[in-house]
Order: C-alpha cells, then structure tokens, then sequence
C-alpha cells in the first residue's frame, strides 16, 4: 500500500469515530507519541505534494532538449546560454537584428545600435498542420549565432526546424539566416516560409530635377517539403547599408547588389565569421562556478561580452578596411598608459550587470559598458573597435591596467576567494616586442591564493612591492606567491624589461609585506555549496540516513496502531466489569 491509500485508509477510519472517541484517542496516547504521528503526517503531506507538483516535460519540450544536447559541452563551459541565459540579438556595430525581429542602426554619436527600424530582414517559417510546438532559444556567446529551436512529434518521432542568424563579424554589410529542418519521421513535413509585411506604400525622392517615385513589395510565401528520413537546410543572405549623404539612392543600390552578388556565392562565409569572433575571444577571463548568493558566474559574463561586442564594430578585422588604417588603430591601442584605471568590475549587485529582456536592456547595458570603459582610461584601446572592447573588458574584470609600459594587476587579495583566470592581454611598447600574458589564481591546500603566470614572449613579472627578484616568464607557467603590503599596492606587476620592474622596486614605498592570510573556510565553502555552514558531508549523511530509519520506524508504528482496530487498552464497561468480579 502507498502512502497515498495508506493516508485516504487512516482518514476515513477517523471519519468513523465519533467525537467522544477521538477524545478518549487523544487522550489514550502521550504527547511525545502524539508529536511523532503530527510530525508523519506532515512529512506524508510533503511527500504527497512534492510528487503531485513534480511533472515530467511534455514530449515537444523533450524534443527540444533533445537537440540542445547538441551543444551541452559550449553550456557547460558558459561558452552558450538557453533561454533566459540567452541573448536574443545579433549584431556587428554596424547594424543589428533585436528580439522582434526588427533591423537596428546606431544614431549619430551613438555607441550602440539605439535605432529601431520596422524593417524586418529575416524569413519566418512554421511546420504545417501542428498546433503544438516546442521552442527554446540559444545563444552560442563563442561563435555570435542566435538560434531559435522548434520541434514538435509527428507519427511519435520529433521533427524540428533550427533557424540560425548572425550578422558577419568581418564582413559589415551581411547578415545571414539558415533554416534547418530535420525530419526523421515517416511523414513528409511542410514548412511554410514567409517575409512579415512591410511598407507597400510609394515614396519619392529627387535626383536632380527628376521626382524618383520608389514602392518596396511583399516576398510572397513559399512551402519547402522535406521527404521522410531528411535534412533540408535554407539560406537566406540579406546585405545591409546605409544611405550616407554623399550617395544617392540609385548609388547606394548598385552598392548593395554589387556585395550581394559576392558573397552569394562564397564558401568561406561561415568560417570567416567564426574567424572573426576567434579573435575576438583570444583575451579571456573565466572563473570557478560559485553557488554563493548574489555571485556573478561565467554565463552573466559570456553573455554581458557578447552583448557589448555586439554592439561594437570590429574595424581592425574587417574586410576592406585598408591596412594603414589597420596599423594607425593598432598603434593607437599600444598607447595604453592607464588602462584600465579603477576597482575590479567583477562586483555585484551592479548596474554593470543588470539583467535583460528587452531590446532597450540590451542598450542600456553595451552603452553602460562602453562608457565606463572609456571613462576609466580606455578610449585609446576602444578605437581599435572590438577588439579593444574585449581587452578593456578583461582588464577591467581583473583591475588590470597599465602604467609605464608594465602592466599591474590590482586585485584585492581578500577577493581572490576564487580560481580564476584572464589572459591574451598584449604587453609591450608601441615599437617592441609584444607579449601575450596569461594569469591563474589558484588556491592551496592551506587556503592561500597564489599565481601562476606565462606568457608568449619573455616576460618579467615581479609580486607587490616588487622586493624580491624578478621572475622571468615565458610559455611553462611560474607560480609567484600572492603578498599583501602597507600601504595597499598592486599584487603583481609584468613588464618586458627586468631593468625596469628593478628600478620600480625603488619607487614603490611600502612599510610592510607579508603572505596573503588564509581565506576562511565557511567563506569558501559558501561558494562551493551555497552555504557557509563548516560541518562535514559525513554528518549530513548520517542524519539523512538516520531520519530515513526515523521515519520508516514511524511509520511501521503507524500502521500497527491502525491495524489495532478497536482493541483499546482503555474499555470503561470492561473495567467496570472486572471491578464488579474483584474479590473484595
């Protein structure tokens, strides 16, 4: 018997007594026994309600899940997010593509893509005759494509379409849409595509003393069949531009079908992209999950990067911007003297790291970003387009900046509670060798944190106040103790000249140095388990298994009461009539 005909069996037995009787019940048992039979029925009630709440996904969700597999390892490593981890935007600082659908651009003196148009580029496209449907969406951060999933069950297999958009990261005027449709039922599917409507009305220009009268049509809608056992894969090309006030409008048209008829035909589109966004992420920082409340963890990182590179041009990487333009924004970021200047933005609750749901939160975060950025000494970096945005981003991250040719990394010992890593920041002059550095923060076994730093070229590296001998860097990572000194000073510092980090010791006054203390237990604890409480996992284990035995006791004794009947050991007409036999 479960326990939910055992519970309706007990109540219905109450039901049957009447009110004297359960006084005499209640009576007839302590109170300690009492407080055992309240505590099973409220644990009776848990059990029932959590099972009565728990419910399985419906199998057009489970299809969906089924394909987001897919891309399990880019979720685990915060690399992609689902859903409310997502990012429902894509854009390449040139113009953008929101939520609803609709092509963005950037007004004048804008740093993000603030304006709406009601143009919308992309195709819709359903599956015919099915009422029921299952969605997600996933951003991959990695690779800047937004994908929209959709399956639902046909003759009891699951048919879905993925349709992804991404706007190139290298090619500024293209924006592309796959729809992918997989079909392994037994029935053919049909997609029906179409482009949402749009303005149908005549407008006129000028040209000259010509009146030039200009009408955008709808695309008619269209139905693709995807044979039983198939995979049938759409592209779509759409080539944006803007119409500056040199051109005319017949100009800007020739640009656009000009750039259309190259890239139509290009196999390397995707890969180019993906190039692109590659580069992008050669500077990283990434941290150890923590449960902690109110901690920020790789997926708001990830996605608040994606959401700010989205928003920002990528002038170095793009293709047909000539290569001395190229060198004067390279040279331009070298001059990197006080970026970035400021605490750690890693901190929460911030307005940095605000949540999103709309188009406009999207906005206000890119805009927020930028402008702290800029504000905190990283203008000369930010014109090299994203991929400056991406180094300020990191440094900021780590309270990394720059001073006179040597970087410093100015985070606060009592924060490093945490393993992370930052590394792809570039370290040398605007004439020399340049450097990429990679920084990890470890902590040991006695709870101290420390570093281990390598590089791409020979570096130095020295720990604060910069006392000790400095620590020549190269590919094999060095570990260089975390030291804390009076006054406060940067916790390391990395140069490309040993001779300059020697003379930095003797302009760095400090009274005292010491190893960072060790970090408290329960503080670690409360990022790995979201509690700080310091007791063992034993103890929790043997309590579970000792409420488990609890219970079953009680229960059993339950069971043998109400098997019982009415056998009471308290009968006033037995009582009386013992009494009445009772040799006096």
């Amino acid at each position: 018997m479960n326990a939910g005909l055992l519970w309706q069996s007990f109540i219905q037995q109450l039901e049957k007594i009447d009110f004297e009787g359960k006084i005499r019940l209640l009576r007839r048992y302590p109170r300690r026994r009492l407080a055992l039979i309240a505590a099973l029925v409220i644990f009776l009630f848990y059990v029932l309600s959590r099972s009565s709440s728990s419910t399985t996904p419906s199998q057009n969700h489970q299809c969906v899940l089924d394909q987001i597999k897919y891309w399990d390892a880019e979720i685990e490593d915060y690399n992609a997010g689902v859903d409310s981890y997502s990012v429902n935007f894509v854009g390449n600082g040139h113009f953008g593509v929101d939520s609803n659908g609709y092509l963005r651009f950037a007004s004048n003196n804008s740093r993000v893509l603030d304006v709406e148009t009601d143009f919308v580029p992309g195709v819709s496209s359903v599956i015919e005759n099915q009422e029921e449907i299952g969605t997600a969406h996933l951003t991959d951060f990695f690779n800047g494509i937004s994908r929209k999933i959709q399956c639902t069950v046909v003759d009891g297999e699951c048919a879905c379409v993925i349709v992804s958009f991404y706007a190139h990261r290298t090619r500024p005027n293209v924006l592309v849409q796959d729809i992918k449709v997989v079909n392994p039922t037994k029935s053919t599917i049909r997609l029906r595509a179409e482009r949402p409507a749009v303005s149908s009305q005549w407008k006129q220009s000028k040209s000259g003393d010509a009146v030039v009268s200009m009408r955008t049509f709808n695309t008619p809608s269209f139905n693709v069949s995807v044979a039983v056992k198939r995979e049938e894969t759409l592209r779509f090309i759409c080539v944006v531009a803007q119409k500056e006030s040199k051109l005319e409008q017949t100009d800007l048209s020739s640009e656009v079908i000009e750039k259309f008829s190259t890239v139509r035909s290009l196999t390397t589109l995707d890969s180019e992209h993906k190039d692109g966004w590659k580069k992008l992420h050669s500077t990283f920082f990434s941290l150890v999950p923590s449960k902690a409340p109110d901690a920020i963890n790789g997926d708001r990182v990830n996605a608040t990067k994606y959401i700010i590179l989205s928003h920002t041009k990528a002038l170095t990487l793009e293709v047909g911007v000539p290569q001395e333009t190229v060198k004067i924004l390279e040279l331009s970021a070298r001059r990197n003297e006080l970026c970035y200047s400021g605490h750690s933005t890693l901190l929460y609750p911030s307005r940095l790291w605000q949540d999103w749901s709309t188009p406009d939160d999207l906005n206000t975060i890119a805009g927020l970003w930028l402008l702290t950025l800029e504000k905190r000494g990283c203008s000369n970096v930010l014109k090299t387009g994203a991929v400056g945005v991406a180094q300020a981003f990191v440094q900021s991250l780590a309270a990394a900046s720059f001073h006179d040719s040597h970087l410093e990394i100015g985070l606060d010992a009592g924060d490093l509670h945490r393993e992370m890593s930052f590394g792809g920041i570039p370290i040398g002059s605007a004439t020399g060798t340049v450097g990429n550095v990679a920084v990890y923060i470890k902590i040991n076994e006695e709870n101290r944190p420390y570093f281990l730093v390598s590089s791409t070229a020979q570096l130095y590296a020295c720990d604060a106040g910069c006392l000790d001998v400095p620590f020549t860097l190269g590919t094999t990572a060095i570990k260089i103790p975390v030291k804390v000194t009076k006054p406060i000073t940067s916790l390391l510092y990395i140069a490309t000249n040993r001779k300059h980090l020697e003379q930095l010791k003797s302009a760095i006054h400090v009274s005292e140095v010491g190893a960072a203390p060790a970090h408290e237990e329960d503080l670690l604890e409360l990022h790995r388990s979201g509690t700080g409480g310091g007791l063992p996992t034993s103890f929790w284990v043997m309590l579970v298994l000792v409420l488990i035995v609890f219970h079953l006791f009680l229960a059993k004794l339950l069971w043998s009461e109400w098997r019982k009947g009415d056998m009471t050991p308290y009968n006033p007409y037995l009582r009386s009539r013992y009494s009445y036999v009772r040799p006096h």
